[in-house]
């Protein structure tokens, strides 16, 4: 339960449990001690074509792989960078990077090259491990930031690039083996074990740091026991997501059976994975579980088996959040609120229709403050701002940006709005900042913008979000044409397809106007642009519906 202290007006979860390891060894030196507890159990199952991986599988070839990448120079503190989807060889190549103490820096496989370069420029990858349909995009983002990376191929092999079952052979010492069993890195509160992709508000993602400890606070404890051996746990998200972390150290960490895929997400394939593999623990955003439930194939008993869905990346609407506790007859809704910054912030598991994100996980405290930063109490709503023991070391070789959400307290300013009810029980009410989520990606605005304010045609655009049950936002463009020119939305259209990723479509439209509500010193109002885009939205799919 939270507790309010109405002196210092701070919320605070209960007090912080044990971690079960301690602060000097590495997550991937935890996870494989609890591997070989168990060597033989089934722990991973492709959803692809069936396969299987024992507990002692992934040992065996976290070790070894970690033992070439120490032999070809990678050490402590050196970034391991991937570009993989959920593939059986990917499990035990991130595990040896983080038995080394070398910090992970996973992208999604959809990435483009500019994006990769960017991320890369900033974590500068001494090994990249990528999948073979992906090794052109990001062999030109190296070559392209002057990064000498060696690439790592998962996949088909490709003539001229190492690949990953030269790091799998049985060309291994046994007694080098044991040496780093017996010799394994040790690390310290400081140490970053990975560096996971967040959207800043100033457009490309940022690389948070987080720490061995941070992971292992929020994975390697005891807690309440959601799975057991017998049971399975599912989820689509890559690594690129903090999701992926938490499908897969929790499947280690609960003992329970991991199923992956290496597509992506459709509904009938989530309800067929579910089925087949008897899914006990089903993980998604609020988007994913939409889109399942309005699937034609969904069904009353679909989620029939599960003991827990758990649901976050943004906002589960009141009215999603019924929906789904319709189709849990023994198994719980888990909503969680959380940023990659901070870890879980709270969770809700209780069967409450009152729309909440629950109450405050172990070990956070608190604050709803106003735009002066004065602090607020019961049912009023400002920015929640938070400490929590799994936070974040700061955002990797950029302090500046460090220092725009982490402040001199040590409190994260999330950039949500929300109160606190009498009940303890945290609301998130909205956004204050700028970027938008379509389908659980982080979306920026200024991005699109840029690109569309390069037609020749164009004189300013805007791109706001328009409210989605579904999806969260759908980007969409107001834009004002240069006096005399003539643009078409198809042209627009064809421009961002070509230069975005799909998420980034512009799916709520564009819109032609002839200004923009600006501030009195000349800045673009976004909350008024919203409402007219929204406007023109409505006015547009009442047109298609007569």
């Amino acid at each position: 339960m939270t507790k309010f202290d109405s002196v210092a007006k701070l919320w605070k979860g209960e007090d912080d449990t044990n971690k079960l390891f301690h602060e000097n060894v590495t997550v991937g030196r935890a996870v494989l001690y609890l591997l070989k507890i168990s060597s033989e159990k089934i722990c991973q199952i492709s959803a692809d074509d069936g396969s299987q991986r024992t507990n002692n599988e992934i040992y065996e070839a976290t070790l070894r792989i970690a033992l070439k990448l120490q032999k070809q120079g990678c050490s402590k503190g050196d970034v391991v960078g991937f570009v993989c989807r959920n593939s059986h060889d990917l499990t035990p190549a991130f595990l040896a990077s983080q038995y080394l103490g070398a910090p992970t820096n996973a992208l999604d496989i959809s990435f483009t090259k500019e994006e990769i370069s960017h991320m890369f420029r900033a974590t500068k990858p001494k090994f990249v491990f990528c999948d073979n349909d992906a090794v052109g995009k990001v062999q030109s983002s190296l070559h392209e930031i002057g990064n000498r990376a060696t690439i790592i191929i998962l996949g088909e092999k490709i003539n001229g690039f190492a690949h990953i079952n030269d790091f799998l052979d049985d060309d291994v010492d046994e007694r080098e083996i044991t040496n780093l069993v017996l010799h394994p890195p040790e690390v310290d509160r400081r140490s970053c074990s990975s560096i996971i992709c967040s959207s800043g508000t100033t457009g490309l993602p940022k690389g948070v740091a987080v720490s061995h400890e941070s992971l292992q606070i929020m994975f390697c404890r005891p807690i309440n026991q959601l799975l057991g051996p017998s049971n399975s746990i599912f989820c689509f998200s890559s690594l690129y997501w903090l999701s992926g972390y938490i499908s897969m150290f929790r499947g280690f960490f609960m003992g329970a059976q991991r199923i992956i895929t290496t597509k992506t997400f459709t509904p009938e394939l989530m309800i067929s994975i579910i089925k087949e593999y008897n899914v006990t623990l089903l993980i998604s955003p609020p988007a994913q579980a939409a889109q399942l439930m309005n699937c034609p194939l969904f069904e009353k008993d679909t989620l029939a088996g599960l003991n827990n869905y758990t649901c976050g990346g943004s906002m589960v609407t009141k009215e999603l959040s019924n929906k789904m506790k319709q189709y849990l007859p023994k198994g719980a809704l888990t909503i969680v609120y959380g940023m990659t910054e901070s870890g879980t912030i709270s969770t809700e598991s209780s069967q409450s229709l009152k729309g909440s994100v629950g109450n405050l996980t172990a070990g956070c405290t608190a604050k709803i403050t106003d735009d002066d930063g004065r602090l607020l109490g019961f049912g009023e709503s400002g920015e929640i701002c938070v400490q929590t023991k799994s936070q974040f070391l700061g955002y990797y070789g950029d302090p500046e940006s460090t220092k725009e959400i982490l402040d001199e307290d040590g409190w994260i300013h999330t950039g949500d709005l929300g109160y606190f009810d009498e009940d303890g029980l945290l609301f998130v009410t909205g956004r204050k900042k700028d970027i938008l989520k379509y389908n659980n990606f982080h979306v920026t605005p200024s991005e699109i913008e840029e690109i569309l304010e390069t037609h020749p045609g164009v004189s300013q655009a805007v791109v706001v979000g328009i409210p989605d049950p579904v999806f969260t936002d759908l980007p969409a463009a107001l834009v004002i044409c240069k006096q005399g020119k003539q643009v078409s939305e198809e042209q627009l259209t064809e421009m961002i397809e070509k230069t975005l990723p799909d998420y980034k479509k512009l799916r709520g439209g564009i819109y032609f106007v002839d200004n923009l509500p600006m501030t009195a010193s000349g800045k673009i109002q976004k909350f008024r642009a919203k409402d007219i885009a929204i406007g023109l939205f409505k006015q547009r799919t009442i047109r298609h519906k007569l």
